[in-house]
């Protein structure tokens, strides 16, 4: 390996989710492998990952020290987290006074001001590390300022207390090629032996999460994937993705994937010729899909989706209105052709659930009512509501900052305003105490209705009927908010 860099070590650091008693997260890091892949060869490289080893803030602090790096990488998915991103920091200073820190990922891109004013951090990295990171990390680590100040997408506080953030130039769709993941430096075991306190994949096997396209195309009212992907998607080559499918599977002993992408099926022709490789591998691997766009769907699709060992589908519908579908969310979708994919996931044997989404600004009480009415209609094998939430850099933020429907006191870092099982947007239709006991209930009675759906969802959560009916009482008694 060959390093064109030199300045001392660079570390990427790992938070812990449970810190500061949060629900543990535990999913495979995977801007941590894209890093990796970016920089091994240019620096001397090493992750410390404290969320798959469950460290304590002591116990990081201390092999923080034991690295003695020169600068810490800190990638911030969601904002929901930015305590324990912010602890991270902290200990990061205190157990290397001079080392250079950067936050990147979701959060300071969307909230690059309020992460700024940590003393904690010394850069922010906005938008996609790919044909960037390296020139900045450069040139930080031989402290060329001058350099630095120009560059597009990051933010710092300069030596007069200015705010200095530069907006990005591109974005994801914009590079040239692709990287492929590094798994190298990461332990992976944390990642696919699951624990029940984490986030659960609801699998009997080795299990893992993969992403094989960034961005969106569309446009919906409650989601800021523009705001940090721009509007277009990068594909990574099939080949690509093939070379990490047998990673996983031979080297890890993986048998379940999750795709995480927001577009997978959005090309045709590269979808499908990456279902017919898997098939032509035959891994005996199950494969689920975390959200997919119902108009990309038809019968020929779903059987090759099958064959290749699909065995479960999350479908985004969001509303059972056209209205709101079309006016308010801004999603292309027509719902008639809706029925016919549960009906056909029915026999092909694929699970199919559906997410929907309710409480926005301008939908009225009866079209609220109508997403519960379409929800039971199509008998989905699971369907999954959430309370429209404002988030950074959106249109549904803007719309109910501007006619005044959120709480005087709302902010996105107030813990008080995570998640998506309570409400903050008040309307004349509805209030967010109305939106919870509207959620939870619906929730139960569509999904629970009938001793076999009862059955059907414990066998999809694979946990007892028992388990099942105390979780069940759990939300409606907490109205969702299980933490």
């Amino acid at each position: 390996m060959t390093r064109t860099s030199e300045g001392g070590r660079i570390v990427i650091f790992i938070p812990n989710s449970r810190w500061n008693a949060k629900r543990p997260w535990v999913m495979t890091p995977h801007a941590a492998t894209i890093l990796t892949a970016l920089l091994e060869a240019h620096f001397d490289l090493a992750i410390l990952d404290a969320n798959g080893g469950n460290l304590d803030e002591e116990e990081s602090k201390s092999r923080l020290g034991s690295l003695d790096p020169a600068a810490v990488l800190v990638s911030a998915l969601s904002v929901e987290y930015h305590v324990q991103y912010h602890t991270a920091l902290a200990l990061a200073k205190e157990a290397c006074p001079q080392a250079r820190t950067v936050l990147g990922g979701v959060y300071p891109t969307v909230l690059g001001e309020e992460a700024l004013k940590d003393p904690n951090v010394d850069y922010i990295f906005l938008g996609h590390a790919e044909e960037r990171i390296v020139d900045f990390l450069n040139f930080m680590m031989k402290g060329d300022a001058e350099h630095m100040t120009d560059l597009p997408g990051i933010g710092f506080v300069d030596s007069n207390g200015r705010l200095i953030i530069n907006p990005v130039k591109t974005y994801i769709a914009d590079v040239k090629q692709p990287v492929k993941p590094d798994y190298s430096l990461l332990d992976m075991t944390p990642y696919i032996t699951q624990d029940t306190m984490a986030y659960q994949f609801n699998s009997d096997k080795l299990a893992a999460s993969m992403i094989t396209s960034y961005g969106c195309p569309y446009n919906c009212v409650f989601c800021a994937t523009r705001t940090i992907s721009g509007r277009r998607v990068l594909y990574r080559p099939v080949d690509h993705v093939l070379e990490e499918v047998d990673f996983l599977v031979n080297k890890l002993g993986v048998r379940e994937l999750l795709f995480l992408d927001d577009a997978l099926l959005g090309n045709r022709k590269r979808i499908a010729a990456l279902l017919k490789a898997l098939i032509d591998l035959n891994y005996d691997l199950t494969w689920k899909a975390a959200t997919v766009a119902a108009w990309h769907l038809d019968n020929d699709l779903l059987e090759l989706m099958k064959r290749s060992g699909c065995v479960q589908i999350t479908v985004s519908v969001e509303s059972g209105s056209p209205r709101v579908l079309k006016e308010i969310i801004g999603k292309p979708l027509k719902l008639e052709i809706v029925p016919p994919i549960v009906k056909k996931c029915r026999e092909l044997g694929i699970d199919c659930g559906a997410n929907f989404v309710i409480g926005f600004p301008g939908e009225t009480w009866d079209e609220l009512r109508a997403t519960f009415r379409f929800a039971q209609k199509c008998d989905f094998d699971v369907a999954h509501f959430h309370i429209a939430t404002p988030l950074p850099k959106t249109d549904l933020y803007r719309i109910a900052k501007e006619q005044k429907l959120l709480p005087d006191d709302f902010s996105f870092t107030d813990q008080r305003f995570f998640g998506f099982g309570q409400g903050f947007i008040t309307t004349k239709e509805f209030t967010p105490f109305e939106l919870g006991v509207l959620r939870a209930f619906e929730w139960d009675r569509i999904n629970f209705g009938t001793p076999g759906k009862v059955a059907r969802m414990a066998k999809l959560y694979r946990v007892t009927e028992e388990e099942l009916t105390q979780h069940r009482r759990e939300t409606r008694r907490k109205l969702g908010i299980h933490f």
